[in-house]
């Protein structure tokens, strides 16, 4: 049986890149303990030259992109585009993809699924995530930002975990509602209950686009 394979963009050049590479991490290491292929792009790899050779050269069947973006893109390392729309979204053909990306599935993901992805799974507008400032330097141990990147990650431990993109992002969304239910409990500290409104939005905002039979 042919291992399946996954591609993920890594981008690590300020804050907001750093903390959710980290948690991407964390799916590659799954992968890898399912024995899934993992190509990772982090750091300076995560530019459009590399990603665009590793989908030609290995086609993946997952591609996981993470980054800031827009409604027409997904950026790498030091924004530099990496997939546009009306550019070279093409190249996500034949693709399940995920993109933890404000916008991208505004126009982006819809365009991609057109030019023939199997599915792309995004956000319509921004990802918001809050963070402790005092965990910084170990994003991995802070426990705020956790309640909306281990939501987020659900995408792809369920892809990986054979659901379909539609069950998968439903997967993610229930996580992100037990998080809300969470906080909203009397032992959920006060200053915490503020969250909820970000982990509704991202809820919301979440889509996933798929290629009709």
């Amino acid at each position: 049986m042919e291992k399946k394979t996954i591609l993920a963009t890594r981008p690590d050049f300020e804050l907001t890149t750093k903390y959710i590479s980290s948690w991407a991490k964390k799916v590659l290491d799954f992968a890898q303990e399912k024995e899934v292929v993992v190509f990772d792009l982090d750091k300076e790899k995560a530019n459009r030259q590399a990603l665009e050779a590793v989908i030609r050269e290995q086609s993946p069947d997952f591609i996981f992109l993470n980054g800031h973006g827009d409604y027409d893109k997904v950026c790498g390392q030091n924004n530099e585009c990496l997939v546009g729309a009306d550019d070279n979204e093409e190249i996500l053909s034949g693709k399940v993809v995920y993109a933890l990306s404000c916008r991208s599935a505004g126009i982006l993901g819809k365009k991609a699924v057109e030019k023939g992805a199997l599915s792309y799974i995004g956000y319509t507008e921004d990802f918001i995530f809050l963070y402790d400032g005092k965990q910084k330097s170990f994003p991995l141990q802070d426990k705020i930002a956790e309640l909306f990147l281990s939501p987020s990650n659900q995408v792809v431990f369920s892809l990986l975990g054979g659901s379909s993109p539609r069950e998968a992002s439903q997967n993610s969304k229930d996580s992100f509602l037990a998080n809300v239910k969470k906080l909203l409990t009397s032992e959920a500290p006060k200053e915490q209950k503020g969250i909820v409104r970000y982990l509704l939005w991202d809820r919301h905002h979440q889509a996933c686009w798929e290629k009709k039979e």
